[in-house]
């Protein structure tokens, strides 16, 4: 995205936003502004008082001044002359200060504003973008690349509160001498110009800047996810030096962009000096302005020269925070483009009561694998029984769960349920209707009681031990020092694995699921536990279907049938019995060598 094109989205996006407190705001920076005139055309008449010339003799300043002492009836007194001084400088101040809390407010609910419209556009993208995304990048975005914009927010605020009271300086400075004034403001914008190829490179800075920004958190959060296998494997060190030199990176990009910064203020500074010193040249040999008007103008434009650096930074710092908004439009438009069905205000629920049916399915990842396709079809799910799946790793069972859920959808064909195709409103309404237990389970830092009222927030306390002595879990709640209310910690990390998946199991289960899928969710469990649960799932039958995906083949054992996947494709379905008795089959294979689904 060219910097024009960002600025020009970026600034319609503010003033979208902000309406009508933008405009107060302007408003107000104009009020300031003329206050400073105020104060200007109180000079001459304070000049007059100290012997400096006179208020005629400034001109049309001077009569402005006389005509704004005339008007309001104000003798040119020392007294009075301060008094009105301070009153107006007291009045700016406070203007200024409600002008800098409503700025404030306006880059705040900016930033909220940016980042709720990104999260919306997240939560409606479908899951094959997040398994094809790290997650690193997206949090990056939302916390600091979107609080980097809300500072650039506020640093353009600040510049055009910056340009108003400049641009009263300079009609103030017009009136004293046009000719001159337009000399310097030339000077100034050649300046500006000749400056302009540091301002490009400050927003490519600034672009760097965040892609090292996205390492770093790619780093961390990638070191945090394997800790446990870091420390086992002692690779601390190595964590370390990577995270050392993306730090480092980040050091020596930022100085080289205060640097940058830095040369383009001396730059301007002196450019600006030296417009200011060929200005009173002229003033004095050729215009020959009186002592008065010389001594007005210099005034005004030592005033006016750190306004306009000041401008300058700004303006620098807003460029330099342009890529974060950009990155930010950049991941929306993605979330945009992987866009599923919206929710439906009250999305209802389904009852399945014949099958599941995969009609000539396939799915492609598109990853460039090896395996390009996964293929499903002619497998059958009939309502109210239990199916399991088992297959070698890599087989693809997981893929047909989360095609079973509605998560991923068929490049080619469709999946039925009770013989209307699984699209449209009914995708949310199925979601709503199966419980799904996933082989990495993911507990909340909050209760056990919020973590499974989350499937069901009206659920009682009846609801809450049924579900977790069906999962076998109410024995180890109970023995608890708080119980339900015990807080699990980050993921659920003050519980072993099994117990994790146990309190997942009960959750899906909280929900009276019209079908239940377990991803390889009793893998964690031994084996007296694994015979509770498959005792628990067994009195389900005839009033839930059971999708399993098997991790040890002792598991199935009990299902109505079985589905064998191997490399993407079904491979063989039948009975355990069917299954075992075939002596070419892979089923009967695993079995006999004892393996693992």
């Amino acid at each position: 995205m060219h910097q024009p094109r960002s600025t020009s989205k970026y600034l319609a996006c503010l003033i979208e936003h902000a309406g009508g407190r933008l405009w107060l705001s302007f408003g107000l920076m104009v009020v300031v502004g003329l206050l400073e005139g105020v104060a200007l055309l109180i000079l001459p008449a304070m000049l007059q008082l100290i012997g400096i010339g006179s208020v005629a003799g400034l001109g049309g300043l001077g009569r402005a001044a006389a005509s704004l002492f005339q008007a309001t009836h104000i003798p040119l007194t020392l007294v009075s002359i301060l008094s009105v001084f301070l009153l107006t400088m007291g009045v700016q101040a406070w203007l200024r200060f409600s002008l800098e809390h409503l700025n404030t407010r306006i880059e705040g609910d900016f930033t909220c504003f940016l980042r709720e419209r990104l999260y919306r556009a997240m939560v409606g993208a479908d899951w094959l973008f997040f398994a094809r995304r790290r997650s690193s990048d997206m949090v990056q975005v939302f916390t600091e690349e979107l609080q980097r914009v809300g500072v650039g927010t506020q640093q353009l605020l600040s510049l055009m509160g910056t340009a108003g009271v400049a641009l009263v300086q300079v009609a103030i400075a017009f009136v004293l001498s046009p000719t001159l004034t337009l000399l310097a403001v030339a000077c100034g914008a050649a300046v500006a110009l000749a400056l302009r190829p540091l301002g490009r490179r400050v927003h490519e800075l600034g672009r760097t800047g965040q892609q090292k920004r996205s390492e770093m958190a790619a780093a961390v959060s990638e070191h945090l996810g394997g800790m446990k296998t870091a420390k086992s494997h002692g690779w601390e060190a190595h964590h370390l030096a990577v995270f050392s030199r993306v730090v480092r990176d980040i050091a020596s990009h930022w100085l080289t962009t205060a640097r940058l910064q830095a040369r383009s203020r001396a730059a301007y500074e002196l450019g600006a000096v030296l417009a200011l010193s060929a200005f009173l040249y002229c003033a004095v040999a050729v215009a020959h302005l009186s002592p008065a008007q010389v001594l007005l103008l210099a005034f005004i434009f030592t005033r006016l020269i750190p306004r306009m650096v000041a401008m300058q930074g700004n303006w620098h710092r807003v460029a330099q925070t342009l890529p974060s908004f950009e990155a930010a439009e950049r991941l929306r438009e993605e979330f945009i483009g992987a866009q599923e069905p919206a929710w439906p205000a009250s999305p209802s629920r389904l009852v399945l009561s014949s099958d599941v049916t995969f009609e000539g399915v396939r799915f492609r990842y598109n990853d460039g694998g090896a395996r390009e396709a996964l293929d499903f079809t002619g497998i059958a799910i009939p309502a109210g029984g239990v199916t399991a799946l088992c297959g070698p790793s890599g087989a693809g069972k997981s893929t047909f769960a989360d095609l079973l859920l509605g998560l991923l959808r068929p490049a080619e064909g469709r999946i039925l349920i009770d013989g209307k195709p699984l699209e449209g409103d009914r995708l949310h309404a199925w979601r709503q209707s199966v419980g799904y237990v996933p082989q990495e389970t993911f507990l909340f830092h909050d209760t056990i009681r919020a973590n499974l009222a989350m499937a069901r927030p009206d659920a009682s306390e009846a609801d809450l031990g049924a579900a977790l002595r069906a999962a076998a879990a109410a024995d180890f709640v109970n023995r608890l020092p708080l119980g339900l209310d015990t807080v699990l910690g980050d993921r659920g990390i003050r519980l072993s694995g099994g117990e994790r998946q146990r309190l997942a199991l009960a959750r899906a289960l909280l929900r009276k699921p019209t079908m239940l899928v377990l991803d390889e969710a009793t893998s964690s469990l031994d084996s007296q536990n694994e015979q509770l649960i498959q005792g628990a799932l067994e009195r389900l039958h005839g009033e839930m279907t059971v999708v399993i995906i098997a991790h040890r083949l002792s598991s199935v054992r009990f299902a109505n049938q079985i589905v064998v996947l191997k490399e993407g494709s079904v491979a063989e379905m039948g009975k355990w019995e069917e299954l075992c008795q075939r002596e070419a089959g892979l089923f009967r294979q695993m079995a006999s060598a004892g393996e693992t689904a």
